[in-house]
């Protein structure tokens, strides 16, 4: 007979196998946050993420990676990164991953908002926040990659787009989240006019 590990160990050693990421942020060129997704429990609290996304943005801040993925590493973690218009996108992940798997990942985020939005531009992402965080969704679960396929995300995210209209149609108007994110905007442009 053989000698076999328990089945614990084979499925913790399954899963350190999996590409994973600790989070994935979308700054605006200011470094106030857009979208951000933590996946895991290394930055519990507000303070600690925004503290984060503040030393992240402020070393990578200085760079021009407009055309290509940039990868720097420090704290430990490996954060690949992209400018693109007003925004920038982050993808940050443990010392151990493989940097070129990250760059894939935050192509395919980049190149998925884009066949989505059409333009990456702040105003974009945050009239169409939904999509957004369906991109993302649909990248990342959990921390672990799922797809890197652009097209494949897009298509999928413009599914979900067009089975939820229908739905979104027949509710209330005030319980959409558009809607009501519409109408925080309308009720915070007024409060500056003032």
């Amino acid at each position: 007979m053989g000698c076999r590990a328990p089945p614990s160990a084979s499925v913790a050693t399954m899963q350190a196998d999996i590409p994973s990421v600790i989070c994935v942020l979308i700054l605006d060129s200011d470094g106030q946050r857009i979208c951000c997704k933590y996946f895991t429990d290394d930055f519990p609290t507000l303070s600690e993420q925004q503290a984060f996304e503040k030393k992240v943005f402020d070393k990578s801040s200085r760079t021009n990676a407009k055309t290509e993925a940039e990868i720097t590493v420090f704290d430990n973690l490996v954060t690949v990164y992209k400018n693109s218009s007003d925004a920038w996108f982050f993808v940050v992940s443990g010392q151990h991953e493989n940097e070129l798997i990250l760059v894939n990942v935050l192509t395919a985020l980049t190149e998925a908002l884009t066949t989505t939005l059409r333009q990456l531009d702040k105003r974009t992402m945050l009239d169409n926040y939904e999509s957004l965080l369906l991109t993302v969704d649909e990248l990342i679960d959990g921390g672990m990659i799922l797809e890197t396929d652009a097209s494949s995300i897009a298509n999928r995210v413009g599914m979900k787009a067009a089975t939820s209209e229908p739905a979104a149609a027949a509710a209330e108007p005030s319980s959409s989240f558009s809607f009501t994110f519409s109408s925080a905007k309308e009720s915070f442009a007024r409060s500056l006019l003032r």
